[in-house]
Protein backbone atom coordinates (compact mmCIF):
# COMPACT_ATOMS: atom_id res chain seq x y z
CA UNK A 1 0.00 0.00 0.00
CA UNK A 2 2.82 2.41 0.91
CA UNK A 3 4.47 1.74 -2.47
CA UNK A 4 1.21 2.39 -4.33
CA UNK A 5 0.76 5.75 -2.56
CA UNK A 6 4.35 6.96 -2.90
CA UNK A 7 5.30 5.70 -6.39
CA UNK A 8 3.18 8.23 -8.38
CA UNK A 9 4.94 11.10 -6.62
CA UNK A 10 8.54 9.94 -7.16
CA UNK A 11 10.25 10.39 -10.56
CA UNK A 12 11.21 7.08 -12.17
CA UNK A 13 14.97 7.65 -11.96
CA UNK A 14 14.73 8.50 -8.25
CA UNK A 15 12.43 5.54 -7.63
CA UNK A 16 15.01 3.12 -9.04
CA UNK A 17 17.80 4.71 -6.97
CA UNK A 18 15.67 4.37 -3.82
CA UNK A 19 14.88 0.76 -4.59
CA UNK A 20 18.57 0.01 -4.94
CA UNK A 21 19.35 1.76 -1.68
CA UNK A 22 16.76 -0.45 0.02
CA UNK A 23 17.25 -3.78 -1.76
CA UNK A 24 20.98 -4.05 -2.44
CA UNK A 25 22.12 -4.01 1.21
CA UNK A 26 19.42 -6.57 2.08
CA UNK A 27 20.49 -8.78 -0.83
CA UNK A 28 24.17 -8.58 0.18
CA UNK A 29 23.33 -9.40 3.81
CA UNK A 30 21.28 -12.45 2.82
CA UNK A 31 24.14 -13.70 0.61
CA UNK A 32 26.64 -13.25 3.42
CA UNK A 33 24.47 -15.28 5.78
CA UNK A 34 23.97 -17.96 3.13
CA UNK A 35 27.74 -18.26 2.59
CA UNK A 36 28.33 -18.50 6.32
CA UNK A 37 25.76 -21.28 6.60
CA UNK A 38 27.12 -23.44 3.77
CA UNK A 39 30.79 -22.91 4.71
CA UNK A 40 30.24 -25.09 7.77
CA UNK A 41 28.95 -27.91 5.58
CA UNK A 42 31.67 -27.98 2.91
CA UNK A 43 34.87 -29.96 3.47
CA UNK A 44 37.97 -29.74 1.32
CA UNK A 45 39.30 -33.21 0.41
CA UNK A 46 42.64 -32.54 -1.33
CA UNK A 47 45.70 -30.78 0.09
CA UNK A 48 47.19 -29.51 -3.18
CA UNK A 49 48.59 -26.01 -3.30
CA UNK A 50 46.50 -23.23 -4.82
CA UNK A 51 48.59 -20.31 -6.07
CA UNK A 52 47.47 -16.69 -5.83
CA UNK A 53 47.53 -16.33 -9.61
CA UNK A 54 44.99 -13.94 -11.11
CA UNK A 55 46.25 -14.80 -14.58
CA UNK A 56 44.77 -18.30 -14.31
CA UNK A 57 41.53 -19.40 -15.95
CA UNK A 58 39.64 -21.40 -13.35
CA UNK A 59 36.61 -23.64 -13.63
CA UNK A 60 34.11 -24.46 -10.89
CA UNK A 61 31.87 -27.54 -11.13
CA UNK A 62 29.11 -28.75 -8.83
CA UNK A 63 28.68 -32.48 -9.43
CA UNK A 64 26.79 -35.50 -8.19
CA UNK A 65 27.26 -39.00 -9.65
CA UNK A 66 28.99 -37.70 -12.79
CA UNK A 67 31.51 -40.52 -13.26
CA UNK A 68 30.20 -41.11 -16.78
CA UNK A 69 30.80 -37.60 -18.17
CA UNK A 70 33.50 -36.21 -15.89
CA UNK A 71 36.62 -37.86 -17.41
CA UNK A 72 36.02 -36.32 -20.83
CA UNK A 73 34.87 -32.95 -19.53
CA UNK A 74 37.83 -32.43 -17.19
CA UNK A 75 40.27 -33.39 -19.93
CA UNK A 76 38.43 -31.22 -22.45
CA UNK A 77 38.58 -28.08 -20.31
CA UNK A 78 42.25 -28.53 -19.48
CA UNK A 79 42.97 -28.95 -23.20
CA UNK A 80 40.96 -25.80 -23.96
CA UNK A 81 43.19 -23.78 -21.63
CA UNK A 82 41.65 -23.95 -18.16
CA UNK A 83 44.47 -23.87 -15.61
CA UNK A 84 42.71 -25.17 -12.51
CA UNK A 85 39.37 -26.86 -11.78
CA UNK A 86 37.50 -26.81 -8.46
CA UNK A 87 35.03 -29.68 -8.08
CA UNK A 88 32.40 -29.67 -5.34
CA UNK A 89 30.89 -33.13 -4.97
CA UNK A 90 27.36 -33.28 -3.56
CA UNK A 91 27.77 -36.70 -1.91
CA UNK A 92 28.19 -38.89 -4.97
CA UNK A 93 27.83 -42.65 -4.67
CA UNK A 94 29.89 -43.49 -7.78
CA UNK A 95 33.55 -42.83 -8.70
CA UNK A 96 33.15 -39.08 -9.17
CA UNK A 97 35.59 -38.12 -6.39
CA UNK A 98 38.40 -40.46 -7.44
CA UNK A 99 38.04 -39.31 -11.06
CA UNK A 100 38.29 -35.66 -10.06
CA UNK A 101 41.48 -36.29 -8.06
CA UNK A 102 43.05 -38.32 -10.88
CA UNK A 103 43.75 -35.07 -12.77
CA UNK A 104 46.52 -32.65 -11.87
CA UNK A 105 45.40 -29.13 -10.95
CA UNK A 106 42.01 -30.24 -9.66
CA UNK A 107 40.78 -29.49 -6.16
CA UNK A 108 38.00 -31.50 -4.54
CA UNK A 109 35.40 -30.44 -2.01
CA UNK A 110 32.54 -32.44 -0.53
CA UNK A 111 29.16 -31.58 0.96
CA UNK A 112 26.04 -33.46 2.01
CA UNK A 113 24.04 -30.22 2.04
CA UNK A 114 20.76 -29.89 0.14
CA UNK A 115 20.91 -28.89 -3.53
CA UNK A 116 18.77 -25.80 -2.93
CA UNK A 117 21.92 -24.15 -1.50
CA UNK A 118 23.92 -24.67 -4.70
CA UNK A 119 23.98 -20.93 -5.44
CA UNK A 120 25.62 -20.24 -2.06
CA UNK A 121 28.16 -23.04 -2.64
CA UNK A 122 29.25 -21.43 -5.89
CA UNK A 123 29.30 -17.94 -4.38
CA UNK A 124 31.53 -19.15 -1.53
CA UNK A 125 34.03 -20.94 -3.81
CA UNK A 126 34.23 -18.04 -6.26
CA UNK A 127 34.98 -15.58 -3.47
CA UNK A 128 37.62 -17.84 -1.94
CA UNK A 129 39.35 -19.06 -5.09
CA UNK A 130 38.14 -17.07 -8.10
CA UNK A 131 38.61 -13.43 -7.20
CA UNK A 132 40.35 -11.60 -10.05
CA UNK A 133 40.40 -14.66 -12.33
CA UNK A 134 38.39 -15.52 -15.39
CA UNK A 135 36.10 -18.25 -14.07
CA UNK A 136 33.91 -20.84 -15.75
CA UNK A 137 30.94 -22.03 -13.66
CA UNK A 138 29.70 -25.25 -15.20
CA UNK A 139 27.84 -28.48 -14.72
CA UNK A 140 29.64 -31.66 -15.74
CA UNK A 141 27.33 -32.10 -18.73
CA UNK A 142 28.04 -28.63 -20.23
CA UNK A 143 30.58 -27.76 -22.93
CA UNK A 144 31.10 -24.07 -23.70
CA UNK A 145 31.45 -22.91 -27.30
CA UNK A 146 31.54 -19.36 -28.69
CA UNK A 147 31.98 -17.63 -32.06
CA UNK A 148 35.12 -18.94 -33.79
CA UNK A 149 36.04 -21.22 -30.88
CA UNK A 150 37.75 -23.46 -33.44
CA UNK A 151 40.50 -20.86 -33.95
CA UNK A 152 40.26 -18.57 -30.89
CA UNK A 153 41.39 -20.25 -27.68
CA UNK A 154 39.65 -19.75 -24.37
CA UNK A 155 42.60 -17.60 -23.33
CA UNK A 156 42.22 -15.60 -26.53
CA UNK A 157 38.52 -15.05 -25.80
CA UNK A 158 39.29 -13.85 -22.27
CA UNK A 159 41.98 -11.50 -23.61
CA UNK A 160 39.45 -10.03 -26.03
CA UNK A 161 36.86 -9.55 -23.28
CA UNK A 162 39.50 -7.88 -21.11
CA UNK A 163 40.43 -5.55 -23.95
CA UNK A 164 36.80 -4.51 -24.35
CA UNK A 165 36.28 -4.13 -20.56
CA UNK A 166 33.67 -6.89 -20.40
CA UNK A 167 33.27 -8.99 -17.24
CA UNK A 168 31.04 -11.81 -18.47
CA UNK A 169 29.86 -13.88 -21.44
CA UNK A 170 26.20 -14.81 -21.84
CA UNK A 171 25.30 -18.20 -23.36
CA UNK A 172 22.30 -20.18 -24.58
CA UNK A 173 21.98 -23.61 -22.97
CA UNK A 174 21.62 -25.80 -26.07
CA UNK A 175 20.11 -29.20 -25.33
CA UNK A 176 21.93 -31.84 -27.39
CA UNK A 177 20.40 -35.22 -28.21
CA UNK A 178 20.98 -38.27 -30.43
CA UNK A 179 19.06 -39.07 -33.59
CA UNK A 180 17.78 -42.32 -32.07
CA UNK A 181 15.84 -43.23 -28.91
CA UNK A 182 17.98 -43.02 -25.78
CA UNK A 183 17.54 -46.73 -25.08
CA UNK A 184 19.26 -47.49 -28.40
CA UNK A 185 22.51 -45.62 -27.67
CA UNK A 186 25.49 -46.31 -25.42
CA UNK A 187 27.83 -43.52 -24.40
CA UNK A 188 31.36 -44.69 -23.58
CA UNK A 189 33.03 -43.02 -20.62
CA UNK A 190 35.86 -40.68 -21.68
CA UNK A 191 34.67 -40.13 -25.25
CA UNK A 192 33.38 -36.92 -26.81
CA UNK A 193 29.59 -36.80 -26.22
CA UNK A 194 29.19 -34.89 -29.49
CA UNK A 195 29.92 -38.16 -31.27
CA UNK A 196 26.66 -39.60 -29.97
CA UNK A 197 24.47 -36.58 -29.16
CA UNK A 198 25.10 -34.10 -31.96
CA UNK A 199 21.57 -32.81 -32.64
CA UNK A 200 19.75 -29.75 -31.32
CA UNK A 201 16.61 -27.73 -32.03
CA UNK A 202 16.82 -24.70 -34.28
CA UNK A 203 16.04 -21.56 -32.26
CA UNK A 204 12.50 -21.66 -30.91
CA UNK A 205 12.90 -19.39 -27.91
CA UNK A 206 10.81 -16.87 -26.04
CA UNK A 207 12.67 -13.85 -24.68
CA UNK A 208 11.93 -12.34 -21.28
CA UNK A 209 13.42 -10.34 -18.46
CA UNK A 210 16.18 -8.07 -19.75
CA UNK A 211 17.68 -6.31 -16.75
CA UNK A 212 17.56 -4.50 -14.50
CA UNK A 213 14.94 -6.27 -12.39
CA UNK A 214 14.79 -7.82 -8.94
CA UNK A 215 14.33 -11.53 -8.28
CA UNK A 216 13.46 -11.97 -4.63
CA UNK A 217 13.29 -15.75 -5.09
CA UNK A 218 16.94 -15.83 -6.19
CA UNK A 219 18.02 -12.81 -4.13
CA UNK A 220 19.56 -10.88 -7.03
CA UNK A 221 19.23 -7.72 -9.09
CA UNK A 222 19.55 -9.06 -12.64
CA UNK A 223 21.58 -6.57 -14.68
CA UNK A 224 22.22 -8.78 -17.70
CA UNK A 225 20.62 -9.14 -21.14
CA UNK A 226 17.36 -10.75 -22.25
CA UNK A 227 16.78 -14.28 -20.96
CA UNK A 228 15.40 -17.11 -23.13
CA UNK A 229 13.15 -20.10 -22.51
CA UNK A 230 12.10 -22.84 -24.88
CA UNK A 231 14.00 -25.30 -27.05
CA UNK A 232 13.79 -29.07 -27.10
CA UNK A 233 12.73 -29.49 -23.47
CA UNK A 234 9.63 -27.39 -24.00
CA UNK A 235 8.82 -29.07 -27.31
CA UNK A 236 9.19 -32.65 -26.03
CA UNK A 237 8.43 -32.43 -22.31
CA UNK A 238 6.45 -29.20 -21.94
CA UNK A 239 9.16 -27.89 -19.58
CA UNK A 240 9.51 -24.10 -19.85
CA UNK A 241 12.99 -23.77 -18.40
CA UNK A 242 15.30 -20.76 -18.64
CA UNK A 243 17.95 -21.67 -21.23
CA UNK A 244 20.13 -18.60 -20.67
CA UNK A 245 23.25 -18.84 -18.52
CA UNK A 246 26.27 -16.67 -17.74
CA UNK A 247 29.00 -19.32 -17.29
CA UNK A 248 32.11 -17.17 -17.90
CA UNK A 249 32.91 -14.25 -15.57
CA UNK A 250 35.94 -12.17 -14.59
CA UNK A 251 34.97 -12.58 -10.97
CA UNK A 252 35.07 -9.76 -8.44
CA UNK A 253 33.34 -9.58 -5.07
CA UNK A 254 30.89 -7.09 -6.56
CA UNK A 255 29.59 -9.75 -8.98
CA UNK A 256 26.90 -12.24 -8.06
CA UNK A 257 25.46 -15.16 -10.03
CA UNK A 258 22.07 -16.67 -9.28
CA UNK A 259 21.43 -20.35 -8.73
CA UNK A 260 22.25 -22.05 -12.04
CA UNK A 261 24.04 -18.89 -13.34
CA UNK A 262 20.83 -17.81 -15.08
CA UNK A 263 21.01 -14.23 -13.75
CA UNK A 264 23.93 -11.90 -13.02
CA UNK A 265 24.48 -8.77 -10.97
CA UNK A 266 27.35 -6.30 -11.04
CA UNK A 267 29.02 -7.29 -14.34
CA UNK A 268 29.36 -5.76 -17.80
CA UNK A 269 28.10 -8.56 -20.04
CA UNK A 270 29.71 -8.86 -23.49
CA UNK A 271 27.85 -8.10 -26.71
CA UNK A 272 28.85 -11.59 -27.89
CA UNK A 273 26.80 -14.66 -27.05
CA UNK A 274 28.10 -18.20 -26.77
CA UNK A 275 26.42 -21.54 -26.17
CA UNK A 276 26.62 -24.31 -23.62
CA UNK A 277 26.23 -27.65 -25.37
CA UNK A 278 24.15 -29.57 -22.85
CA UNK A 279 24.60 -33.35 -22.71
CA UNK A 280 21.90 -34.29 -20.20
CA UNK A 281 19.97 -36.44 -22.68
CA UNK A 282 22.07 -39.59 -22.95
CA UNK A 283 21.41 -43.27 -22.24
CA UNK A 284 21.51 -42.69 -18.44
CA UNK A 285 18.78 -40.02 -18.60
CA UNK A 286 15.84 -42.23 -17.59
CA UNK A 287 17.70 -43.61 -14.57
CA UNK A 288 18.78 -40.11 -13.51
CA UNK A 289 15.19 -38.88 -13.79
CA UNK A 290 13.91 -41.60 -11.46
CA UNK A 291 16.66 -40.90 -8.94
CA UNK A 292 15.94 -37.15 -8.86
CA UNK A 293 12.18 -37.73 -8.62
CA UNK A 294 12.86 -39.78 -5.50
CA UNK A 295 15.26 -37.18 -3.99
CA UNK A 296 13.03 -34.16 -4.76
CA UNK A 297 15.93 -31.73 -4.32
CA UNK A 298 15.63 -29.80 -7.57
CA UNK A 299 13.40 -26.73 -7.79
CA UNK A 300 9.78 -27.11 -6.72
CA UNK A 301 10.25 -30.68 -5.44
CA UNK A 302 11.82 -31.74 -8.76
CA UNK A 303 8.75 -30.78 -10.81
CA UNK A 304 10.84 -30.62 -13.99
CA UNK A 305 12.06 -34.19 -13.44
CA UNK A 306 8.53 -35.36 -12.71
CA UNK A 307 7.48 -33.88 -16.08
CA UNK A 308 10.32 -35.80 -17.73
CA UNK A 309 9.24 -38.98 -15.95
CA UNK A 310 5.60 -38.63 -17.02
CA UNK A 311 6.55 -38.42 -20.72
CA UNK A 312 9.12 -41.22 -20.51
CA UNK A 313 6.65 -43.54 -18.78
CA UNK A 314 4.24 -43.13 -21.68
CA UNK A 315 6.94 -43.60 -24.33
CA UNK A 316 10.18 -45.26 -23.11
CA UNK A 317 11.47 -45.32 -26.72
CA UNK A 318 10.99 -41.59 -27.21
CA UNK A 319 12.91 -40.08 -30.13
CA UNK A 320 13.71 -36.37 -29.68
CA UNK A 321 14.28 -35.57 -33.35
CA UNK A 322 11.81 -33.42 -35.28
CA UNK A 323 11.65 -31.31 -38.48
CA UNK A 324 13.44 -28.49 -36.61
CA UNK A 325 16.34 -30.71 -35.50
CA UNK A 326 19.77 -29.69 -36.75
CA UNK A 327 23.10 -31.53 -36.53
CA UNK A 328 25.93 -29.56 -34.93
CA UNK A 329 28.68 -28.65 -37.38
CA UNK A 330 30.51 -25.49 -36.33
CA UNK A 331 30.40 -22.18 -34.49
CA UNK A 332 29.54 -20.32 -37.69
CA UNK A 333 26.44 -22.53 -38.01
CA UNK A 334 25.25 -21.46 -34.54
CA UNK A 335 25.91 -17.80 -35.35
CA UNK A 336 23.98 -18.07 -38.63
CA UNK A 337 21.04 -19.71 -36.84
CA UNK A 338 21.02 -16.98 -34.19
CA UNK A 339 21.87 -19.28 -31.28
CA UNK A 340 25.20 -17.48 -30.81
CA UNK A 341 26.08 -13.90 -31.63
CA UNK A 342 29.34 -12.29 -32.72
CA UNK A 343 30.42 -8.67 -33.12
CA UNK A 344 32.38 -6.61 -35.60
CA UNK A 345 35.20 -6.12 -33.10
CA UNK A 346 35.42 -9.84 -32.36
CA UNK A 347 35.51 -10.68 -36.07
CA UNK A 348 38.38 -8.21 -36.47
CA UNK A 349 40.13 -9.68 -33.41
CA UNK A 350 39.77 -13.18 -34.80
CA UNK A 351 41.21 -12.10 -38.17
CA UNK A 352 44.17 -10.41 -36.45
CA UNK A 353 44.82 -13.51 -34.32
CA UNK A 354 44.80 -15.70 -37.43
CA UNK A 355 47.24 -13.42 -39.25
CA UNK A 356 49.53 -13.30 -36.21
CA UNK A 357 49.36 -17.08 -35.86
CA UNK A 358 50.23 -17.65 -39.51
CA UNK A 359 53.18 -15.26 -39.20
CA UNK A 360 54.32 -16.91 -35.95
CA UNK A 361 53.96 -20.37 -37.44
CA UNK A 362 56.17 -19.31 -40.33
CA UNK A 363 58.75 -17.87 -37.91
CA UNK A 364 58.58 -20.80 -35.48
CA UNK A 365 56.92 -19.45 -32.30
CA UNK A 366 53.25 -20.22 -32.94
CA UNK A 367 52.99 -22.21 -29.70
CA UNK A 368 53.22 -19.03 -27.66
CA UNK A 369 50.27 -17.47 -29.49
CA UNK A 370 48.06 -20.55 -29.28
CA UNK A 371 47.38 -19.76 -25.60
Amino acid sequence: MFRQIINPYIPTKWREALRRRVYLPKIAAKRFLARQAVARKIKRIDDRGIPLARTEIRAFMIVRNEALRLPFMLRHYFERGVDRIFVLDNDSTDDTRSIALSFDNTHLFHTKDVLARKGAWVDLLLRRYGNGCWCLVLDADEMIVYPDFEVVSLRGLCNFLDGESFDALDCVLLDMYPDRPLNEIKYTQGTDPLQIASWFDKPSYTGFGAGPWYSHEWNILHQGPLRFSGGMRERVFGVRACVSKVPLVKFQNSIFLSLGTHLIQGARVADLRGALLHFKFMDDFAANVQREIAREQYWNNAKEYKDYGAILSRDPSLNFTSPISEKFVSSSQLVTLGVMKTSTKFVEYRATRCRDFERAEHEGYAGNLAR
